[in-house]
């Protein structure tokens, strides 16, 4: 269970972060902060997003009842792998072989930092 419920948040977060740019891309035009902020109040991405990250803090407080937070923490960092390969399909984003080597230093870590919790 726990680590179903540190998989969600890592999920939820990737979610959030999706349609994070999404509410982005949608309100490019906007001129101030003001302007800005009421419009995303129109964009059912920004909603989605908010409703993720919602989602997210709730599973987070599930997992750090039961886990320590060094270990936990550390699976959170798949987010910085997985929000980028993501962009490149949804977005068309580039990637450079520095992020490859880093993403993949990223995963070792985090199964490093898991393999302690065995």
């Amino acid at each position: 269970m726990n680590i179903l419920m540190l998989a969600i948040v890592v999920v939820a977060n990737v979610g959030g972060q999706l349609l994070f740019k999404v509410a982005a891309n949608q309100v490019k035009d906007e001129g101030n902060l003001v302007s800005l902020v009421v419009r995303l109040t129109t964009v059912p991405a920004m909603w989605g997003a908010l409703t993720f990250y919602g989602v997210t803090t709730l599973a987070w407080v599930w997992v750090l009842r039961v886990m320590p937070l060094s270990v936990a923490y550390s699976a959170v960092a798949l987010v910085f792998v997985l929000v980028p390969l993501l962009a490149v399909w949804l977005f068309k984003e580039q990637v450079t072989v520095q992020f490859a080597v880093g993403a993949a230093l990223i995963v070792a870590g985090v199964c490093l930092v898991q393999l302690q919790t065995r």
